[in-house]
């Protein structure tokens, strides 16, 4: 079979700049590969140049987007004009049996009846529009419409779908985030205890909600705990945000906080892993589905998240890592220590977070299920 991946215009695949839209683009692209198929990705370039590139049996097909485009208010809507009207002459040329857009409806509109098409909901909102709900709701809808499959990726974005565009209904279906087992696979640990936090230090990410319990919690209960942050501070925005600035103030003022700058190097990024005890996702908005809990899990860290959209399906209640009420600080500090002071606890929580993640969310088992919605 012949699939085209078509990625969304802000961030470029592979990724050089993280982003887990990007990331499941290239690892479904690589199992997809390894079962047999002809896979092609669309995406943004690089800005080097480079139109095409051919990388672990994927071949990559780039769109160049000029700078004037790329900034303020051009970018809002004529990126994206710019963007999958490129997108449609590619499709035209390559000819796939599959077109799989990528939280675009607008953007699969644009491209239909060039192949048959589904798309992956990645998140509550839908990307590229006009910002003007009296014209977006409308194209987005036509873009569902013309989908043979929606696929969202928690239970949870799921509903809110169907809840906003009745009549995908019978059309959508759940398929998560996949994980990669093979890079992210557990370690001995390195014999401190550390809570670790992976991902934007943003205010909807809850980032001070783990410095609350760490501060009032962890740290007076378990004093030789350590907190680790490692993220940026944003994609989109140049320089620090007020936040940041923030946050990074009360971080230096405790020796037994690390905030580090993101790394976007998967092996980098399954060391840190392997070397945590506990992993934190406190995100306050309703994350889609936090494909970090799913990396800890893999690498047989427990998780402890909040009860904020996709996160609680994430786990494994109990045996994986605990669900926290969104915002409290005590609970979340409560449920952490409980890890860190109990090694065995903890010892067992990881081998089952291990099992978990492998059963539900590998990459083998994604890969299969994708492929069953392709066919059908």
């Amino acid at each position: 079979m012949k699939i085209c991946h078509v990625a969304p215009e802000l961030l470029p695949v592979p990724p050089t700049r993280g982003g887990a839209i990007e990331r499941w683009i290239r690892d479904a692209a690589g199992r997809l590969v390894r079962r047999g198929h002809d896979v092609h990705v669309i995406s943004r370039d690089h800005g080097n140049g480079e139109t095409s590139l051919s990388e672990n049996g994927v071949q990559y097909h780039f769109v160049h987007i000029p700078p004037t485009l790329d900034t303020g208010l051009p970018a809002a809507v004529a990126r994206g004009l710019w963007y999958y009207a490129r997108v449609r002459a590619l499709l035209a040329d390559i000819r796939p049996d599959v077109a799989h857009h990528h939280s675009r409806p607008a953007g699969l509109w644009m491209c239909g009846g060039v192949s048959k098409s589904v798309i992956s909901l990645h998140s509550m909102d839908y990307g590229w529009g006009f910002g003007y709900r009296g014209w977006d709701r409308p194209l987005f809808a036509r873009g569902l419409r013309q989908a043979s499959r929606v696929l969202c990726v928690s239970e949870f974005i799921r509903r809110h779908a169907v809840e906003r565009y009745p009549s995908i209904d019978s059309k959508a279906v759940s398929l998560y985030n996949g994980v990669d087992g093979e890079t992210f696979t557990p370690g001995t640990g390195d014999g401190r205890l550390t809570v670790l936090y992976v991902g934007r230090v943003e205010e909807r990410k809850g980032v001070h909600v783990i410095l609350d319990a760490f501060e009032r919690v962890i740290s007076p209960r378990v004093p030789a705990a350590t907190l680790k942050i490692v993220g940026p501070s944003s994609y989109w925005t140049r320089g620090d945000n007020g936040y940041y600035d923030t946050l990074s103030k009360r971080c230096a003022a405790n020796p037994r906080i690390e905030l580090r700058g993101p790394t976007y190097d998967d092996r980098e990024l399954a060391q840190i892993y392997r070397e945590a005890s506990v992993a934190v996702i406190p995100s306050t908005f309703p994350e889609a589905l936090g494909l970090t809990s799913l990396e800890a899990q893999a690498s047989g860290v427990p998780v402890v998240v909040a009860d904020a959209g996709g996160l609680p399906e994430t786990v494994s209640p109990g045996r994986s890592g605990f669900v926290f009420a969104n915002r409290n600080a005590e609970q979340l500090g409560e449920l952490v220590v409980d890890l860190l002071v109990n090694a065995e606890r903890r010892r067992s929580a990881g081998a089952a977070a291990r099992d978990w993640a492998m059963q539900t969310f590998s990459w083998d088992v994604i890969a299969a299920r994708l492929e069953a919605e392709y066919q059908r």
